[in-house]
């Protein structure tokens, strides 16, 4: 009886620290600024933010030509929202939407748009998380926009009108992660495929194109693309209200490439067509590509069991092709989020 009594006993201190652990590593998952959280079951999220960025322009051959290299761009204006369901403890479907408006080079429109889902292939009692996910990329929700005009070289070069590439896509990633008691790590690494299409629109009104037949807008055929982004995350449970995060990520953005006019031209003679396809050799290759990495920092504060405040700011350093229009010698954002569980 007391040998039993006494293996009973290890027993029950060599499981304490498991039973012990398993609640808080719940409990640090259901943060919803934790990199690892997940709705549970039924669990409807929302999470509303509202940005301020502010930017110094590349001083590279785009915006010289463009009459814009160095330039401060201030304020641009960043909403987001990030929806979210559970379906099972493991498996949730997602959806995020993301707008730019930047007044000071007359850009506007969505910069991001997702609908997906995630699985949860790992959700051990003893922090380990790993999940796989997929999303629809909804760049074609809306044309890209854009206008050929004659730049400082008294050539024609290209500006966006909006943020949207205006390709339909998919984008497939994994995360893995940990709670080490008050501290949670992952990291993560997804692929982005862009399918290649005609729906944009250009307009070509102040290029001079028009005198060879071009009407006012075209729309062109352009490349598919792939892009990837990896990085990682640390998030720190400092008690039941205050939390804080830090994060490190890579993106590649892959260079835009133009196969032809998909808009029927009428040449006003064969020299005129002579002519354009020669001016848009020069946009087989976009000369666009660039890689950003940025780094940011979170502090939230659990106001109640299901709403949650959060400061975010985020620095991001690049470099790209001498005709990215999307490089920066100076970049930084801030954001207020609501989140809310219902």
């Amino acid at each position: 009886m007391k040998k039993t009594l006494k293996i009973a006993m290890l027993a029950a201190v060599a499981a304490t620290p498991a039973f012990a652990d398993a609640p808080y590593v719940a409990g640090a998952l259901r943060n919803m600024e934790n990199p690892l959280y997940l709705p549970t079951q039924g669990e409807v999220y929302s999470k509303v933010g509202f940005g301020i960025m502010y930017k110094v322009t590349d001083n590279n051959d785009a915006q010289r030509k463009l009459f814009h290299g160095g330039a401060n761009e201030f304020p641009i204006w960043r909403p987001t929202l990030d929806l979210g369901y559970g379906i099972t403890d493991r498996w949730a479907i997602h959806g995020q939407l993301g707008y730019t408006h930047n007044r000071d080079i007359h850009r506007y429109g969505f910069h991001l748009g997702r609908l997906g889902t995630t699985y949860r292939i790992v959700n051990s009692g003893d922090g380990w998380v790993w999940d796989v996910y997929g999303d629809l990329h909804m760049g074609g929700i809306e044309k890209m926009k854009g206008s050929l005009i004659i730049g400082a070289d008294s050539r024609p070069t290209f500006s966006y009108d909006n943020f949207s590439n205006g390709r339909w896509g998919y984008h497939v990633g994994t995360k893995v992660g940990k709670v080490w008691d008050r501290w949670t790590t992952s990291a993560f690494v997804e692929l982005l495929r862009t399918l290649g299409n005609h729906n944009n629109e250009i307009d070509v009104s102040k290029s001079g194109l028009t005198a060879a037949g071009l009407p006012n807008k075209i729309s062109v055929d352009l490349d598919s693309t792939t892009e990837f982004d990896l990085g990682g995350n640390a998030f720190y449970q400092v008690n039941d209200r205050w939390s804080f995060g830090i994060g490190l990520k890579y993106t590649y953005h892959a260079e835009n490439s133009l196969k032809d006019i998909h808009t029927k031209v009428n040449y006003v003679s064969p020299m005129a067509e002579a002519l354009v396809k020669k001016q848009l050799e020069e946009y087989k290759h976009m000369h666009d590509q660039f890689g950003e990495f940025a780094q940011s920092f979170t502090l939230a504060y659990q106001a109640t069991d299901s709403m949650q405040v959060s400061w975010f700011i985020e620095n991001t350093l690049d470099n790209g092709q001498r005709l990215s229009a999307s490089t920066t010698d100076f970049k930084i954002e801030t954001a207020i989020r609501l989140n809310v569980k219902f």
